[in-house]
Parts: C-alpha cells; sequence; structure tokens
C-alpha cells in the first residue's frame, strides 16, 4: 500500500502602480511651469495567508508497546468481556494506514492463557455495522502474531514498499458472516477438506502471510485450525454508538508451522487491524482500515 502526502501552497504578487506630471507656457509673459501632483503609489497588496497543509495522520512512533498475558485465568469464549475484569489490557488509537479521510479509533487489546488455551480480548470503539447479506457492510478485523523473529509487522515484510519479507506471520482474520453471539472458526465452523484454514461457515480464517501479496489459508500438511471466536457489540441497533466485543481463543501450542506458537514464560509479537463499514459507502475495502502497527509491534510476555 502506499502512503500519499498531499502540500498546497498558495501565493500573491503585490500590484504597484506608478503616474507622471505635464508642462506649458506662451507669448511673452513668463509663466511658471507647475509640476502636477504626484499620483499617490496604490497601497501594496497584502500576499494571502499561506494554505496550511493537511495534517498527515501517520503519528510519530512511540516504540514497542508491552502487554502482560497473565497465566491461570478462566475465560469463557461468548463475548462477554466480564471475566476479563481482572486482565490489565493495552489502550491504543488505532491509525489509517493511508492517509484517506477516515477516522482513527480508540481499543483495547487483553491476551491471557489457562496454560493451555491462549485468550485475546479485542474492543473498538465504533458504531454497530451487520449486514447478514454483504460482510463489506460488517466490521472485520486481523490479529497478527509472529511466526519467524524478525518478521516485519507489515504481514512479514520490513522494507518501505512491505513487498520483501524478513519471517513468517499467524493472521487470524475475521470477517463477520455469523451473527452477534454465534461462535466462529474452524473448530466449530465449516472447516476441513482440501482448505482447512478456510473457515467456510462464519469466516474467522486462520492464515500465514510472508508480505503482503503473500498470503494464504493455513492449509499446510501440519494445518492445525481450531481458532474460536465469538462477537458482540454494545448497542442494540443498527449504528448505534457503542464498543465492539471480540473475543477469541486457540491452543497455545498446535504443533502447526503456520500458526504462532506460545508458552507460559516465554513471549510473542502482536499487532492488531480493524475495518469499518463506514468508511466507503459500499462498506469496507482492504486498504481503508486502521491499525495498531504504525507504532511497530507490540511484545507480549507470558506470565
Amino acid at each position: 500500500m502506499r502512503f500519499r502526502r498531499i502540500l498546497v501552497a498558495l501565493a500573491v504578487l503585490p500590484l504597484l502602480a506608478t503616474a507622471c506630471g505635464d508642462d506649458g507656457g506662451d507669448g511673452d509673459v513668463s509663466a511658471t511651469t507647475t509640476e502636477a501632483p504626484a499620483t499617490t503609489a496604490a497601497p501594496a497588496t497584502t500576499a494571502a495567508p499561506a494554505t496550511t497543509a493537511a495534517p498527515v495522520k501517520t503519528p510519530t512512533p512511540d516504540g514497542p508497546a508491552a502487554l502482560d498475558a497473565p497465566g491461570g485465568v478462566m475465560i469463557t469464549v461468548d463475548g462477554d468481556d466480564a471475566d476479563w475484569a481482572g486482565v490489565d489490557g493495552l489502550d491504543m488509537t488505532l491509525i489509517p494506514i493511508t492517509d484517506e479521510d477516515f477516522e482513527p479509533h480508540d481499543a483495547t487489546v487483553k491476551v491471557a492463557h489457562d496454560g493451555d488455551n491462549v485468550y485475546v480480548l479485542f474492543t473498538v470503539e465504533d458504531d454497530l455495522n451487520w449486514d447478514v447479506a454483504d460482510k463489506h457492510k460488517s466490521g472485520a478485523i486481523g490479529v497478527q502474531w509472529t511466526i519467524d523473529s524478525g518478521a516485519g509487522v507489515a504481514m512479514g515484510a520490513a522494507d518501505d514498499d512491505r513487498l520483501v519479507s524478513s519471517g513468517a506471520v499467524d493472521i487470524w482474520h475475521w470477517e463477520l458472516e455469523c451473527p452477534t453471539g454465534d461462535t466462529s472458526g474452524g473448530s466449530v465452523s465449516d472447516a476441513g477438506g482440501k482448505d482447512p484454514g478456510n473457515d467456510g461457515g462464519c469466516n474467522f480464517d486462520d492464515e500465514y502471510a510472508s508480505d503482503t501479496e503473500t498470503r494464504a489459508d493455513d492449509d499446510s500438511a501440519s494445518a492445525e485450525n481450531s481458532l474460536a471466536g465469538v462477537w458482540t457489540h454494545s448497542a442494540a441497533a443498527q449504528d448505534g454508538d457503542g464498543t465492539w466485543i471480540f473475543e477469541m481463543s486457540r491452543p497455545m501450542q498446535t504443533g502447526d508451522e503456520g500458526d504462532a506458537q506460545f508458552e507460559a514464560g516465554g513471549s510473542s509479537q502482536l499487532a492488531l487491524a480493524y475495518w469499518d463499514a463506514d468508511s466507503g459507502p459500499d462498506g469496507w475495502s482492504d486498504e481503508y482500515h486502521v491499525v495498531s502497527s504504525l507504532d511497530g509491534w507490540i511484545d507480549v510476555t507470558f506470565g
């Protein structure tokens, strides 16, 4: 994806006006030539103030953020975040990945585990948009973990063009095709067959990538696709203001080369994305989304 910057400049040049006099006389009578009054110069035109360039939305990176993922926490994945009350979270502002005119979103992420499963709670402040007939008019999210140490935050790429891989990443990509309160994911939906990473029922897919143009469902010989998730929203009506709640789980160790592997006492790196259905008249599109990754990876330590 390319960043675009637009600078506008405006200048006005002042004008300057001048005038000259005339003289005359006749016969034997001397006459003093009277000099015509000097024409007063027109006031200089004041230059218009320079037009201020539109502010660029890209933030100044503050460096890696850190998040503790405590162990021994019992979580039920049901879209109710009450059982997360004792877990500290990381508050952030998700920033547009391009300079298009759509808004950042405040969000919070929490991570915990019970020794067997990892749990993620991702909440986003935005109105409720869900359309059973069109996934692009419903909200969507991405949760990204490093598989290889040193993987770039742009889906594994680290160069400016986001095309040169520095390692692989594990992506949990959730497009909301099933309604609120339903469990989505390969463990309960239409997984299996030749493409097990593709959740054909609810579209909570287990994917991996090495750069922005190399992404696939996790369907290798070692594929283990038991992601599970439930989403809810605090608003009762369409377009109601409130908070999205995305609650997810997966085994800490899957034995799958296309998955990040987690262990107590270890660490991993996390990045988040959100697609807002209000970003265009036809809903969201791939390039129009907000991310945490402009500030780099979030370092997660498992207790």
